[in-house]
């Protein structure tokens, strides 16, 4: 099982606890790992690849030139690292022929065995339906009829891929639409694979909107027409992943996501357990200690 991610200094902790949680879930497989990256810190990179060392039979980080994405704009949330999808093609090894792409910001929690095996037939990709599709096709000029997916779950038919100049393609569909690509890497692949992917079960790319965790709720006919697959997503997804922003992702102070206890528990075992939830109050003491601080200073002021 031969597994691809894309990673900035911002989820090099969060691909310790993604990889950590694939492991876990898959025991007893062969599993190969391929991290695309730019520029990276160091120590913390030497970090990673010792801490994956201990229970990946092979991981392999490939650095890529951010330069080559020059026209592509990130948006909100999503950083540079999102468009190194566009060089999964030429930054793996040609003798790659198929890989499942992770997003990092999820944590797999039963076995990808039944996903690597997908039979692709004559697609270049499977993936699960995003949510939004209306305004997503709408927005993009694709068809609705056609679907739209979401990236952060993908096998993926490298040499299908590698027919298509997709950096090439992705980087004039940035430069001339006048749309606004919302979803950066998402929006330019569903572009080019429009109407050519196959598509997979909720379970294997499980979003919030299962758990109503959405920021935008889904259409009402939308989550119709997915209520069979969400319901089985929902009680046994396979992955899940945390979408969205600020609060939405586990290693936030004040998300509410039930698969947060298990992204912490994975990220205990890291070593970047000590690291702080983002929005996470000081301890009790040093509340107080500050408090009094404050209050010593208003007495001051007083006088």
């Amino acid at each position: 099982m031969i597994i691809v991610c894309t990673i900035d200094n911002n989820y090099i902790r969060h691909c310790a606890v993604m990889l950590r949680s694939l492991y876990e879930s898959n025991p007893k497989e062969e599993i190969s790992v391929y991290i695309i990256h730019g520029d990276l810190d160091t120590s913390e990179k030497a970090k990673l690849s010792g801490y994956l060392g201990r229970f990946l039979r092979s991981v392999s980080f490939v650095q890529v030139d951010p330069k080559m994405l020059e026209g592509t704009t990130p948006f909100g949330h999503i950083s540079i690292a999102a468009y190194y999808k566009l060089l999964l093609a030429t930054a793996l090894p040609r003798a790659i022929q198929k890989v499942i792409f992770l997003d990092c910001d999820m944590i797999v929690v039963d076995s990808l065995s039944g996903l690597w095996n997908t039979p692709l037939g004559d697609q270049p990709l499977a993936a699960v339906t995003d949510h939004h599709i209306k305004e997503n096709c709408q927005r993009l000029g694709l068809s609705e009829a056609l679907g739209y997916f979401n990236t952060g779950v993908m096998v993926i038919d490298l040499n299908k891929w590698r027919k298509i100049d997709i950096l090439s393609e992705g980087l004039k569909f940035a430069k001339n639409t006048h749309a606004i690509l919302k979803h950066c890497d998402q929006d330019i692949l569903n572009r080019i694979f429009e109407g050519q992917w196959m598509h997979l079960d909720t379970r294997w790319n499980a979003s919030p909107h299962l758990w109503d965790l959405c920021s935008v709720p889904v259409p009402p006919e939308e989550a119709a027409a997915l209520a069979p697959q969400d319901a089985v997503a929902r009680n046994k997804p396979a992955i899940i992943h945390f979408a969205g922003s600020g609060n939405a992702k586990p290693w936030h102070y004040h998300c509410a996501h039930p698969g947060k206890a298990r992204y912490l528990e994975l990220k205990k075992k890291t070593p970047w357990a000590g690291v702080p939830l983002d929005a996470q109050p000081p301890p009790l003491p040093v509340r107080l200690w500050h408090k009094s601080l404050f209050r010593i200073k208003c007495l001051i002021k007083g006088k």
